[in-house]
C-alpha cells in the first residue's frame, strides 16, 4: 500500500508540472495582436443608377415583329369598294382552319396515281402531318388551297377589311427550307 501510495503521489507532481497555467494564452495573444493591428474603412457600397419607369402604351399598335403595312395598300382598302366577296357560313370548318397560317408548314408532297395529281404535307402547330389537296381550306381566314407544287403551296384567304367587308389575299407556304 505504501508503494501505490508513493506512486500516486509521483504521478501527482508530474502532472501538476504539466499543466499550463491557461490553455487559451495561444489565443487570447492572437486576439490582441489583431485587436492591436489599425483598423482601416470599409469602402460604401457603390451607388446604383436609377432608371425611369416607362409604361408601355402602345399595345393596341402593330406588333414591332410584323412587317409594317405599305401605306398605299391602307389607302387601298379605305378605297375599296364593297366587294361581294364573303366566306360561306354553311361550310363545315376543316382541321386545319383551327390553326393560323403562320403555324403551318409544308413538309413536302405525294404524287397521286393520276397525272398531276400531287397532294401536300402540312405539318400543324402540334407537329402532326396531315395530307391536303387542292380545294381544301386551312388557317383561320378561310384558306383555300388553289394549287399546290413541288415547292409551295398556294392559297387565297378571305380576310375582313372593316365593316362587314370582306376581301381576298393571296397567300403561300413554301417547302420548309426553302424559305431561309
Amino acid at each position: 500500500m505504501r508503494n501505490s501510495a508513493f506512486l500516486t503521489a509521483v504521478l501527482g507532481l508530474v502532472l501538476v508540472g504539466c499543466v499550463q497555467e491557461d490553455p487559451l494564452v495561444d489565443l487570447r495573444d492572437y486576439v490582441a495582436e489583431i485587436d492591436s493591428r489599425p483598423s482601416g474603412s470599409i469602402p460604401p457600397p457603390p451607388e446604383f443608377a436609377t432608371f425611369e419607369f416607362v409604361s408601355y402604351t402602345a399595345s393596341g399598335e402593330r406588333s414591332p415583329f410584323e412587317a409594317p403595312r405599305p401605306v398605299e395598300l391602307e389607302t387601298e382598302e379605305a378605297e375599296a369598294p364593297r366587294s361581294n366577296v364573303r366566306p360561306d357560313p354553311d361550310r363545315v370548318p376543316e382541321f386545319l382552319e383551327s390553326y393560323r397560317v403562320e403555324n403551318l408548314t409544308m413538309v413536302g408532297t405525294l404524287a397521286g396515281l393520276q397525272e398531276g395529281d400531287l397532294w401536300g404535307l402540312i405539318r400543324d402547330g402540334d407537329g402532326e402531318i396531315h395530307r391536303v389537296q387542292v380545294g381544301n381550306y386551312m388557317g383561320r381566314n378561310h384558306g383555300e388551297i388553289i394549287s399546290i407544287s413541288e415547292t409551295q403551296i398556294d392559297l387565297i384567304e378571305i380576310v375582313p377589311s372593316g365593316q362587314d367587308n370582306w376581301v381576298e389575299r393571296p397567300r403561300a407556304i413554301v417547302l420548309s427550307g426553302l424559305d431561309n
